[in-house]
C-alpha cells in the first residue's frame, strides 16, 4: 500500500506531554529509575505485531530495552482514501504504555517521519523512547488514545487553588478526572510538588502543571513517577527554589476525556 501523503499522523497529544516530541522536563534522566530496573542488559525484540484499523495497517517492528530506556518503532501503512473519523483520529493519536503492573512510562523523546521501502513506495513510521522497564513486568502495553488535550485559550481553562500547609488540595481538571496535590517541600534548590492521580490518563494529566510563586507560573524540571497503589499514580514534580513565605499556588488545565483505540492496542509478551 501506498503511503497517503496527505495523511500526517500530528501528534497533538506529544504538544501536552511536554510541549514538544523532545522536552527538557521529560528528557530530565532519573538516576532511580535506571538503577531500580530489572533489566541488566537488555534485549531486543521484532514482535511484528501487525492490527488494521479502517484500511490503514500498523505494525510494531521492534522493542528494546537497556538500563536507560526503552523504545519501539511502529510503521503506519495508509490507503489512499481513509473514513474522515478515522483520519481524524489518526491524526491526532497518541500512545500511553504500561505494563502488566500498571507502572506508566513517560516519553523521553520520539520521531515521526517518512520512509521510503525497498519496493519504492513509502510508508510512516512512529519511534518514541520512553523510561527504563520497572520490576519484571511479563507483558508491555501500548494503548493509542485520543483526547486529553486542553484548550489553549489564555487563562480560560486554568485551574488554580492556593497552597498554604494543609493537604492533600484537589483540582477539578474536568471531564478527564481530578488531581491531588499531597505536598510541598522546600529544599535549598528545588521545591518539590507531590501530586496523586487515580486511572491510566494519570501521566497525562500530571503533564499540565505548574507552580505559581508570588504570581508567576513555573514549568517543571523534573517529573517522576514514584509509586503505584490500587491504581493511584503517585507523582513528584521538581520546580526551581522558593521562598515558602511567598504567596504559592499550583496550576493545572481543564481537558478533554480520552478515547482510547481498543481496535490498535499492542501486548508485547516480555522475556522473563
Amino acid at each position: 500500500m501506498m503511503m497517503k501523503k496527505t495523511t500526517i499522523a500530528i501528534l497533538s497529544a506529544a504538544l501536552l506531554l511536554g510541549g514538544a516530541l523532545s522536552s527538557p522536563a521529560i528528557q530530565a534522566a532519573s538516576k532511580s529509575e535506571a538503577d531500580q530496573s530489572a533489566v541488566s542488559s537488555g534485549f531486543k525484540m521484532n514482535p511484528a505485531i501487525t492490527k488494521e484499523y479502517g484500511g490503514a495497517v500498523f505494525e510494531l517492528e521492534s522493542l528494546t530495552t537497556t538500563p536507560q530506556s526503552t523504545e519501539y518503532l511502529i510503521s503506519r501503512n495508509m490507503p489512499e482514501t481513509l473514513d474522515p473519523e478515522i483520519d481524524r483520529n489518526i491524526m491526532e493519536m497518541n500512545y500511553l504504555v504500561m505494563d502488566s503492573n500498571g507502572w506508566i512510562y513517560d516519553r523521553i523523546q520520539a520521531e515521526d517521519k517518512m520512509r521510503e521501502k525497498p519496493d519504492g513506495t513509502f510508508d510512516r513510521y512512529y519511534k518514541e523512547k520512553l523510561w527504563p522497564l520497572k520490576g519484571k513486568p511479563k507483558e508491555l502495553i501500548l494503548k493509542p488514545y485520543v483526547g486529553g488535550t486542553s484548550i489553549k485559550s489564555a487563562g480560560k481553562d486554568d485551574v488554580t487553588a492556593k497552597l498554604t500547609n494543609k493537604f492533600p488540595v484537589t483540582l477539578d481538571q474536568g471531564k478527564i478526572g481530578t488531581m491531588t496535590v499531597t505536598g510541598v517541600k522546600f529544599e535549598k534548590k528545588r521545591t518539590i510538588l507531590t501530586l496523586s492521580i487515580k486511572g491510566e490518563t494519570a501521566s497525562i494529566q500530571s503533564v499540565v502543571t505548574w507552580l505559581v510563586a508570588n504570581g508567576k507560573a513555573m514549568d517543571y524540571s523534573r517529573k517522576e513517577l514514584i509509586s503505584v497503589k490500587n491504581g493511584v499514580y503517585h507523582y513528584e514534580l521538581e520546580f526551581s527554589a522558593v521562598d515558602r513565605k511567598l504567596p504559592l499556588k499550583v496550576m493545572t488545565k481543564r481537558m478533554t476525556p480520552v478515547t482510547f483505540l481498543n481496535e490498535l492496542e499492542m501486548r508485547v509478551k516480555l522475556p522473563l
